[in-house]
């Protein structure tokens, strides 16, 4: 962490940003760690590669988010958060790679691939969230509500509301600090999780039709396809948390969900979650051997194919990875 803060103290202007398809972590990272740089008396900007997802635009200076490429103008280092490798950054990374920056990678991901300048990585933290809290309290600058908001649903998204493995007793001390600041926890819940359209319950009923699971009920896995978002005019984002619905099924151990990519033909973007005490299956791993990772119990990736030859290659691969364990 203090190496991250000297990194700050060299530069005057600099670029904020995180992976792909923002969610919670990583747009609450971002507002928050904007803050904390100008906080410390610099210049700062959002560039991601996707625009803020509706049910996050609530959010206090969402709107500052850009994705316009065209007038981003110099900058003296680039902040990546909640990224385990600078690719994840999407169109960013050309970018940051076109001015030859110094990169400060912050990030909790065990399969990060210590890719910046300097390098804060932090496998045991619950969110990148957490980590930018940590920052707040070493440089001293004064956190505000918004600050605040931020940093909580950061948390509280990324720890699956407090019910995931990487929430520890310290995570429930800063998010209890964080509500200190005057936040309201069931008007923030409501926010994020219940603000749904019925264009997004339809796109819920078709993708929970698609559930499947082994012949040893321990893999389950559904998708969604540019067919059901378009038949149902629903908002991808909303799809963020489905993978549950598969993960809930009792007795299975992994869980899979296939989003065929909306920018990209013949890209399927794979969610991986897994379940269990000692015996669950480390899924970082798997999305390893595809390209991706992430956690333990929680990763990603994204293979190049039609959505059929994707899923076959990829079920195999579990399937064979659970007969190992």
């Amino acid at each position: 962490m203090r190496e991250v803060i000297e990194a700050i103290k060299k530069g005057k202007r600099f670029l904020v940003t995180a992976h792909v398809n923002v969610e919670g972590d990583a747009l609450g990272s971002q507002l928050a760690m904007k803050e904390l740089l100008m906080g410390m008396g610099k210049e700062a900007f959002i560039l991601d590669s996707d625009p803020v997802p509706e049910h996050y635009r609530f959010l206090p200076k969402a709107s500052e988010v850009s994705n316009k490429f065209d007038k981003v103008g110099a900058f003296d280092a680039a902040v990546v958060l909640d990224c385990p490798t600078l690719n994840r950054t999407g169109k960013v990374r050309d970018v940051i790679k076109s001015q030859a920056v110094p990169i400060i990678n912050i990030d909790h991901h065990i399969s990060n691939e210590k890719f910046g300048s300097v390098n804060w990585v932090e496998p045991n933290a619950s969110s990148a969230g957490e980590m930018v809290f940590r920052l707040f309290k070493e440089t001293g600058v004064k956190m505000t509500k918004e600050v605040a908001l931020s940093l909580y649903i950061a948390i509280l998204t990324d720890t699956g509301s407090f019910n995931y493995d990487n929430t520890s007793s310290a995570t429930h001390e800063i998010a209890g600090e964080l509500l200190g600041y005057g936040l309201d926890p069931a008007v923030v819940s409501e926010s994020v999780y219940e603000r749904r359209s019925v264009k997004d319950i339809n796109l819920l009923g078709l993708v929970l039709a698609t559930i499947r699971v082994n012949k040893s009920g321990m893999i389950a896995h559904l998708e969604v396809t540019k067919d059901m978002l378009k038949k149902t005019g629903a908002d991808l984002a909303k799809s963020e948390g489905l993978i549950n619905f598969a993960r809930s099924i009792d007795g299975v151990k992994v869980a899979i969900l296939f989003k065929e990519d909306q920018q990209e033909k013949g890209k399927i973007n794979i969610s991986f979650r897994s379940k269990g005490n000692g015996d669950a299956a480390d899924v970082n791993k798997i999305a390893a051997i595809f390209g991706g990772g992430g956690h333990a119990k929680a990763s990603g990736c994204i293979v190049a194919g039609s959505l059929k030859e994707v899923k076959k290659k990829v079920l195999a691969q579990v399937e064979a990875s659970l007969k190992d364990k």
